[in-house]
């Protein structure tokens, strides 16, 4: 069987490897999604962290519609994936979304505490602010992150943002797969900054 989109399929694969190697996901969970045309998505299989730890061959990505019916491939539909369509739907100017659970951005995950932004990496941005607790996996938690993003509909269309999931991940956005996972690494980054700031010795 051939399958579309190879060249997408091939960088996505690439992603994943960063996105594992590079401790921006955990076995817990994680995923990611790409626009390739309307109505077109390519979409990270179910368990890519957990069972795979995102080694993924191009077959592995799942090409759906914006209703979820799967065109190609033989995986799982990942149960976040509405979460990813409702975004690439519905804003032209996004054409990834990740969700992942980075290492630095946990603590300020699993207490619902906002990423400040600190470098000019984010700079523009505003910080990663938080939706309120939502189980995982529901169909609330998925419109909850939509409308964060749709609050922030003019600023998500210039630029990539960030939400946390509080207890579970963050999820990121891009014009492309390369600006969503630059996101990802740029958060991570302030993160770090954030939680060592005070370790710092003052020098006079």
């Amino acid at each position: 069987m051939s399958f579309s989109y190879m060249d997408m399929r091939k960088e996505m694969v690439t992603t994943a490897r960063l996105i594992w190697e590079r401790r921006l996901t955990n076995a817990a969970g994680g995923n990611f999604a790409v626009r390739v045309a309307e109505n077109r998505i390519l979409i990270s299989p179910s368990m890519m962290s957990e069972e795979k730890h995102c080694k993924l061959e191009p077959e592995d990505f799942l090409l759906i519609d914006y209703e979820q019916n799967l065109l190609e491939g033989t995986g799982k539909l990942s149960r976040e994936s509405l979460m990813h369509v409702l975004i690439l739907k519905n804003f032209a100017r996004i054409g990834c979304t990740i969700h992942a659970h980075p290492f630095y951005c946990m603590p300020f995950v699993v207490q619902a505490k906002p990423i400040p932004n600190l470098s000019e990496a984010t700079m523009g941005r505003g910080h990663v602010g938080c939706i309120p607790y939502t189980k995982a996996y529901t169909e609330e938690l998925s419109k909850n992150i939509y409308n964060y993003f749709e609050e922030r509909r003019e600023l998500a269309g210039r630029k990539p943002i960030g939400v946390i999931m509080p207890l579970h991940g963050v999820v990121v956005s891009g014009a492309d797969i390369y600006k969503a996972y630059s996101m990802l690494e740029r958060i991570e980054c302030d993160a770090y900054c954030a939680t060592v700031q005070n370790q710092i010795p003052h020098i006079q």
